[in-house]
């Protein structure tokens, strides 16, 4: 009897098997939201809410549901949480049916029968755990209903036996490889730093090509045979062949040339006085034609009586310092002195002595031209406009920096007209990346349009960096020009 009341004893209480059966089965907590998305007739998405937060839907991606259809805002709280209770909100647009403790309703029920609360923009009905329902947002259809909340999977993991630990997974033979050639590198680079290298001193640095190059000496050419004095058969032809011939007479060096020594040195003398009276005549030819062309000249005489159809003879006689030729006089040359002529005359032999050579020669120097320059004006301007933020200082350093490109193009056409003078107003563009569009030329008061095209293709080139912030920005400036001289 004992051992009955024993087995009942035992079997009145579960055992731990039925109790661990019993915690599985026992929800833990209240329910959860379950909620899927139906469209075109297939559930595209379902999702369990573990924790009891306001679950919205729209179009925005912060939504727990995005959805886009018509009459659904961004951001849409369907499912409000109010202290531990969910409160379902639905607007006018939206259809569908709910189970609440009353019974199932429609949403249009609710709406006509007072039974959700109007908020104003949409109406409010509160859910139990038994809830579920339908909701039609145009073409998207939502179920929900609270379920009791599944375990939670857990990781899976190996077994472990298969797990292992870290000294299992070493590969041993490659950790000693790794081992043995960073030990080897190492102690490769300590004996680097340790080593007493031997430098080398003084002579021994120059290399050894080097050093034969200064040290030793070249070899000294092989020595010429000296000419021996004893006569050949081909001079002994030569001496009999020059008796046979007449002796010329020798004339005695007269005083005038200084003996043989002078002789000798005529040669190179002679040649510079040429020289010397070759220049002296081309600068008289030089200074002849320029007494001609000047004003009342040779040339302007004989140009004064209309075109020349008479006599020549006639018309160079109306010419003053020109003549006809006569006699001894035609080897001559007059002289200049001034532009009119002076109708004197000197032979090339008299050109050395001559005054008036001289100072032809002078005159007739290089002609250089005269030097065209322009002067440049920056007038104050600024930023026109744009959505960037730019220092204008800057430029006015740009433009200051470049300013001899901009006067070079107004340089270039001053030589063409040299009362060219006016301002050019050019209008640009500096985007962020430094570089500079959009150059045109607002304003051109000098009348020449190579000018104002010069000018916008170099401001064009302009380069800024760092470029302006946020934006592009533009600026205007004018540039005057005027002649320097």
């Amino acid at each position: 009897m004992n051992q009955t009341q024993g087995q009942k004893g035992r079997g009145s209480k579960p055992g731990a098997m039925t109790m661990a059966m019993q915690a599985v089965s026992k929800p833990a907590g209240p329910k959860v939201l379950r909620i899927g998305i139906i469209q075109s007739g297939k559930i595209v998405e379902e999702r369990i809410i573990r924790r009891r937060e306001t679950v919205s839907v729209g179009t925005s991606e912060k939504n727990h549901f995005i959805l886009h259809t018509e009459g659904l805002p961004s951001r849409f709280d369907l499912f409000q949480v109010v202290g531990s209770d969910y409160i379902l909100n639905f607007t006018d647009q939206m259809t569908g049916r709910v189970g609440l403790p009353g019974g199932v309703q429609q949403l249009d029920q609710l709406r006509s029968g007072g039974g959700a609360r109007n908020a104003g923009s949409h109406f409010q009905v509160k859910l139990s755990d038994t809830s579920r329902g339908k909701i039609v947002i145009g073409g998207i259809t939502l179920l929900f209903q609270f379920v009791t909340p599944p375990p939670v999977t857990p990781r899976p993991q190996l077994p472990a036996a298969a797990r292992g630990g870290f000294v299992k997974g070493i590969d041993w033979l490659f950790t000693a490889f790794v081992v043995f050639s960073y030990m080897t590198f190492f102690g490769f680079v300590i004996y680097l730093e340790n080593a007493d290298w031997e430098i080398q001193q003084g002579i021994a640095q120059v290399p050894e090509s080097m050093a034969r190059l200064i040290f030793e000496e070249p070899v000294p050419p092989p020595d010429e045979p000296e000419p021996t004095d004893e006569p050949t058969e081909e001079d002994a032809s030569e001496e009999a062949t020059e008796e046979s011939k007449p002796t010329p007479t020798k004339r005695a060096p007269s005083k005038a040339s200084g003996g043989d020594k002078n002789n000798a040195e005529d040669p190179a003398t002679n040649a510079e006085a040429r020289a010397r009276i070759a220049q002296e005549a081309a600068a008289q030819a030089e200074a002849m034609i320029l007494g001609a062309l000047g004003e009342g000249g040779a040339l302007s005489d004989v140009l004064a009586g209309g075109a020349v159809t008479g006599n020549a003879e006639d018309v160079l006689a109306q010419a003053s310092g020109v003549g006809v030729a006569q006699g001894r006089s035609g080897g001559a040359l007059r002289t200049r002195s001034g532009g009119g002529g002076s109708g004197q005359q000197g032979g090339l032999g008299g050109l050395r002595a001559s005054k008036g050579a001289g100072r032809a020669a002078g005159e007739g120097g290089e002609v250089v031209e005269r030097r065209i320059r322009g002067n440049i004006k920056l007038e104050s301007g600024g930023d026109i406009g744009g959505s960037g933020d730019f220092d204008s200082a800057l430029v006015v350093r740009q433009i200051r920096k470049r300013i001899r490109a901009i006067q070079r193009c107004y340089e270039t056409e001053l030589r063409k007209n040299p009362s060219l003078a006016g301002k050019v107003t050019v209008q640009f563009t500096i985007q962020e990346r430094g570089n500079v569009t959009g150059a045109r030329a607002t304003q051109n008061t000098t009348g020449s349009a190579a000018v104002a095209s010069c000018v916008t293709r170099t401001v064009g080139r302009f380069r800024f960096n760092p470029g302006p912030d946020g934006g592009s920005v533009s600026f205007s400036y004018p540039f005057v020009f005027a002649p320097q001289n």
